[in-house]
């Protein structure tokens, strides 16, 4: 598939793209989802619409998730896609309840109480869903290119966290073999 021949840095703006894009729709989709109709913001809520992906790419960079290489993305990864989304929705909640109502002008709720709680679990089955998709695609796709089933052995030089962490990712693909750790102590 032509994605697994991208370039590192062509896939991360690939994936930045889908996040800005994931993270837009779920707001979205939050909103239509409590008000129960087609939703369409006003010119005030597009502020919203506009805040979630500019507090979000920050924090998701901050905390790792264009690091991590898709198809090893473990436990640990999906971790932090939690905390990121939900650093991004206490963030946009304390900024769209302090901050904007008062740069607009507007005293009053200008959004449902529900919708930071619907924006945090449609963002966590979006983006934590789409690497798990990704990892999962890409893995199929790497298993049904390779015609061997001979796994390569492999030795991590560091025994230390980070080998071990290694060692772990590289334990949920089965064309490779940690035979053990090298260390210079």
């Amino acid at each position: 598939m032509w994605i697994l021949n991208l370039s590192r840095n062509k896939k991360r703006l690939l994936l930045i793209t889908a996040d800005i894009l994931l993270i837009t729709s779920s707001l979205w989709l939050a909103f239509a989802l409590r008000l129960s109709e087609w939703f369409w913001p006003n010119q005030n809520q597009l502020l919203l619409f506009v805040l979630a992906p500019i507090l979000g790419l920050p924090i998701f960079i901050r905390l790792g998730l264009y690091r991590a290489i898709i198809r090893y993305i473990g436990y640990r990864a999906m971790l932090a896609i939690i905390q990121a989304i939900t650093m991004l929705v206490l963030f946009w909640l304390l900024i769209s309840v302090t901050v904007l109502p008062y740069y607009i002008g507007i005293e009053d709720h200008w959004f449902p109480r529900s919708i930071p709680i619907l924006f945090w679990m449609i963002l966590l089955l979006t983006i934590g869903g789409s690497r798990q998709a990704l990892r999962w695609l890409s893995l199929s796709l790497e298993s049904s290119n390779t015609t061997t089933r001979t796994p390569k052995n492999v030795l991590i030089y560091g025994a230390g966290k980070t080998g071990i962490e290694l060692a772990a990712s590289l334990a949920q693909n089965k064309d490779i073999l940690v035979l053990g750790f090298i260390d210079d102590d």
